[in-house]
């Protein structure tokens, strides 16, 4: 794909951002109480959380209603019956590298970590998760600092990711500047392998985010085509300005790694194969906050997608509950 197809990749998914496909979402009738607590639910080895409780469709409807009926003392119960989960999993590397992480109780699970396989050691604070019926679809990453910056281009090189989103400006105080931010500049970060990044232009997308074209090289190898996309209206301690453009935002990533999968498939590097990952590439600050958020908004109008394809409508009058 040319820097200007790119280009037209992101501005097309944004002129259709306001397609019926968002306003016509819906979720399936009730099929009952939502009764089972986040630590609850037991997720055996190959299947999805979605599918969980015997059933191929989780009743988001019910799931919504119980949500809304909650007060805020059993949310914040809930939240902190998974955190207390997770702090059961080992997490020896990440203690065996502190200057590498941004946050002492922002912790990398040994279990679901990125390891490099080609870079100074094999440890990045970077976890796989999954997508709506897509393992790996994502990895959640903190933003890069100056002395992991290698390590982060060796994860997307050795991983062939296709788009990195930032929820965060790339303003070299909060977060390092991991690239150029100026059109035909070029940055190197020479290590163990010797990385260029190369600025191709940057696409201004409703005032909202920036679309940014860049030709990555490792050492000799081909240079390859990566969409950089950095979402600056959302506060690292707030909400976004404008809601539904992070909705929009989603569909863009969605729709712009597939084009770019496809070309990356033509030019080689990326096997054509139903098994190709090229998973995307998130970071806000730590990691886990906007970026979970977005992850979660994405696996959410997947499985509205998906419930709405099946043909399942729900009235006005079932969701009144909750408004």
């Amino acid at each position: 794909m040319s820097t200007t197809n790119a280009a037209e990749a992101v501005v097309i998914t944004a002129q259709s951002g306001e397609s019926s496909s968002d306003r016509d979402r819906t979720s399936p009738a009730s099929e009952g109480p939502w009764s089972a607590a986040p630590s609850k639910f037991q997720v055996a080895q190959g299947q999805f959380l979605h599918d969980c409780n015997g059933r191929d469709e989780t009743p988001l409807e019910t799931f919504a209603g119980c949500l809304c009926a909650m007060n805020v003392y059993r949310v914040f119960f809930d939240y902190t019956t998974v955190i207390a989960q997770d702090q059961k999993e080992a997490a020896n590397t990440f203690e065996a590298h502190p200057n590498e992480n941004r946050y002492r109780d922002i912790r990398c699970l040994d279990k679901t970590r990125v390891k490099i396989q080609d870079g100074p050691h094999d440890y990045i604070h970077a976890n796989y998760v999954d997508g709506y019926r897509e393992h790996k679809k994502f990895i959640l990453t903190q933003a890069p600092l100056e002395q992991t910056a290698e390590q982060f281009w060796s994860m997307v090189w050795q991983e062939k990711a296709v788009i990195i989103v930032s929820l965060t400006p790339l303003d070299n105080v909060n977060c390092y500047r991991y690239m150029s931010t100026q059109s035909g500049a070029k940055m190197t970060i020479d290590g163990k392998n010797k990385y260029n990044i190369t600025h191709m232009g940057t696409t201004h997308v409703r005032d909202t985010y920036d679309a940014t074209h860049l030709l990555v090289s490792k050492n000799n190898e081909p240079a390859r085509k990566i969409l950089h996309l950095c979402f600056y209206t959302w506060p690292d301690k707030g909400t976004p300005l404008r809601p539904t453009e992070l909705l929009y935002f989603v569909a863009d990533i969605n729709h712009n790694r597939k084009l770019l999968i496809d070309d990356a498939i033509k030019a080689g590097w990326l096997p054509n194969s139903p098994d190709t990952k090229a998973p995307i590439v998130i970071h806000c600050l730590a990691g886990v906050g906007r970026s979970g958020a977005l992850v979660s908004i994405d696996i959410c109008s997947h499985k509205l997608d998906h419930t709405y394809s099946q043909g399942k409508p729900i009235s006005p009058s079932s969701t009144s509950s909750c408004t």
